[in-house]
């Protein structure tokens, strides 16, 4: 079990075709995946592409103080 960061911050995660029910999505590839391992984007072709993503989420989020 991953520890819960109180940032929220995404992680990316590779999910196999055995994993996709794991995760309740449909298909194989990467996906970025909050602290609780919940799916937030993807699924996309590799890792570069995920954590482009997960970094273009991070920059449209507003910031809390």
């Amino acid at each position: 079990e991953r520890d819960m960061l109180p940032n929220g911050d995404l992680f990316a995660a590779h999910v196999t075709d055995e994993d996709v029910g794991d995760y309740n999505v449909t298909e194989a590839g990467w996906y970025a995946v909050d602290d609780g391992e919940h799916v937030v984007l993807g699924p996309f072709a590799s890792l570069a592409e995920c954590e482009r993503n997960m970094r273009d989420q991070d920059r449209m989020m507003p910031k809390t103080l």
